[in-house]
This record gives C-alpha cells, sequence and structure tokens, in this order.
C-alpha cells in the first residue's frame, strides 16, 4: 500500500483542472477515480492473473506441519494496541502505543524470530500468518526505529520517511527467514503474487488511520481463515473507512480503488463484499445499480494518545 504516492503531483493538478468547471466535484469523481487507479496500476504489480497462487481452502494444516510460534507478537499486540481512538474523521480506530512497543522487550525478541525463521520449512497457511504478521512488526519497526534515532520527534504520517530517492515502502524494513525486506517485497512479493486471497487487504496495516484495523492478537495458521474473515467484517462495519451505504450510494475503502484487481474488477468488489456485511439491506443493495465513492485516505500515524 501506498507505493504510487509519488502520483500526488499529478492527481492534485488533475483536482484543479475538474474543479475548475461549472459542474459538481462528485459528478466528475468517477472519472477522477478511473485516472487514480490507471495511475497507481503504474507502481502496483498485477498478480491477479499470476498462474498457481494460492487459496487458503486448498491447504488446510496437516498432522505433523511445522508451526511457527507467533505468542511473542501476540503478547506485543495485547499490551499496546488500544482500541476506539479518532483521527479526524476516523473514527473507531485501533491506535498503538509506539513509546510502549519501543520499550517492550518482546518486541526486538520477536523481530529476532522473525530473522531466523526456516519460512520454505512451514506449511502454506503457516507461511500466510507469518508474512501477515511480519508486515505489521516491520512497519511498526520502521517507525519505532526512526524515533529512537530522534527523540522527541514523533511521525505524523509514515510517508514522513519517505525520501526523493526512495519511498518508505521500498526501504528495507527487516529480516525475515535470513532475507532483508522492504514493506513492498512482503505485500506484493510474499502475499499478494503468493496468494489469491483478497481478504490480505484487510490484515495488513501500514500504521495509517484509514488502514484496517490493526488486529490485537497475532495472525496464527489454525484459526487463520476466521482471523482474516473477521478482520474484513469489523473493517466493513466502520462508517467512517470501511463502508457506509446511504441511499443508492455506497462509499468503501479507497483500497477497494487501488487494489480492486485483486478483487475481481470494481465488479468483483460489488460482489466481494456482502460476504462481510451483517445488514440484509445493504446487501440486497449491493445487487443493484449503486454509485460507488470512495473515502479519502487519512495517513495520519494511528498512534494511541498518551493518558
Amino acid at each position: 500500500l501506498g507505493a504510487f504516492l509519488g502520483m500526488g503531483a499529478v492527481l492534485a493538478g488533475v483536482v484543479t483542472l475538474l474543479t475548475a468547471g461549472f459542474m459538481p466535484l462528485d459528478f466528475l469523481k468517477p472519472a477522477y477515480y478511473r485516472l487514480e487507479k490507471r495511475v497507481a496500476s503504474k507502481s502496483i504489480p498485477k498478480v491477479h492473473k499470476e498462474p498457481g497462487r494460492l487459496r487458503l481452502a486448498d491447504h488446510p494444516l496437516q498432522p505433523g506441519d511445522a508451526t511457527f510460534d507467533h505468542s511473542t507478537w501476540d503478547r506485543v499486540l495485547k499490551r499496546h494496541v488500544k482500541p476506539g481512538v479518532t483521527f479526524g474523521g476516523v473514527t473507531g480506530v485501533n491506535a498503538v502505543d509506539y513509546a510502549g512497543v519501543s520499550a517492550d522487550k518482546d518486541f526486538p525478541k520477536y523481530l529476532s524470530q522473525l530473522a531466523e525463521a526456516d519460512v520454505d520449512a512451514l506449511p502454506p497457511a503457516e507461511q500466510l500468518a507469518l508474512w501477515m504478521n511480519a508486515y505489521n512488526a516491520l512497519c511498526i519497526a520502521l517507525i519505532v526505529d526512526h524515533e529512537r534515532a530522534n527523540p522527541g520527534q514523533e511521525l505524523a504520517s509514515i510517508n514522513k520517511l519517505s525520501t526523493r530517492q526512495l519511498a518508505v515502502w521500498n526501504k528495507p524494513a527487516g529480516t525475515v527467514g535470513g532475507k532483508q525486506v522492504s514493506l513492498n517485497d512482503v505485500e506484493h512479493e510474499m502475499l499478494r503474487r503468493r496468494w489469491a486471497e483478497p481478504a490480505v487487504h484487510g490484515c495488513i496495516v501500514c500504521a495509517s488511520a484509514s488502514c484496517p484495523n490493526l488486529r490485537p492478537e497475532a495472525f496464527t495458521a489454525d484459526k487463520l481463515r476466521d482471523q482474516m474473515d473477521d478482520q474484513m467484517k469489523s473493517w466493513m462495519q466502520n462508517p467512517t473507512k470501511g463502508f457506509l451505504l446511504a441511499g443508492r450510494r455506497v462509499t468503501i475503502s479507497r483500497i477497494f480503488l487501488w487494489f480492486a484487481d485483486d478483487f475481481g474488477g470494481f465488479k468483483g468488489v460489488r460482489k466481494h463484499l456482502p460476504a462481510y456485511l451483517e445488514d440484509e439491506g445493504a446487501k440486497a443493495t449491493l445487487k443493484k445499480r449503486v454509485a460507488t465513492r470512495y473515502f479519502e485516505y487519512d495517513w495520519q500515524i494511528n498512534r494511541a494518545p498518551t493518558a
């Protein structure tokens, strides 16, 4: 996520052009979205047609399978993820006590476990759980490491870690299985390219308010399907960054715009979402012709307020 942020200046210029006319901006949003999707696609690897992508249902755990212990990460999350925080217009965010994580001895212990993991020895479900946990842990580590090196300078956004030469998403974020990886390596190569599981997008969190909420427990292979589905459901229950239906207009996360191909395209998104909605009326409405809009993405760091 965020691989295409260099397009900001281009899109800002497009907004200026769109709003210069006499027609309401909302009328022009579909054209703007198509342009944004096209520009994003230049930086987001297309993986939905890759052969051999895995589905979790095809790879149940077997007796005697190798396992990876995520209990250390689970303790970190349970201690330092704080629910129900508001960031501007985004409510119900699971915020992170970054100072608490920085001081928690279990955090570097877990990062060491990831670095030493024999990933190839793990069955597919264990690998999927490991890479999703790794993305979230390494993302937090980028922020923690920066703030340790710059005392008193709290980051307002993870994007502040980008430079002209290197976006934060491509910076070395840590080591997994003896190999140095970036967040983009994990997201695009280890998750999206290997797995035909679009619910991954509801499970990895780039430390921002508009991301799906950081789960306050570690992903584990033995309950992974339930955890991933629950992540999607809780995301869709948030009317400020997940899903909002008002009349015949639905507003959804911008992740569904940027990564529409992973869900089967724009029509695929509409077919995919009802599985995670509780409201039967909303499910029925999505089967009809509805206008689709996308929430603005709030890149504020999902930092828990200090007491």
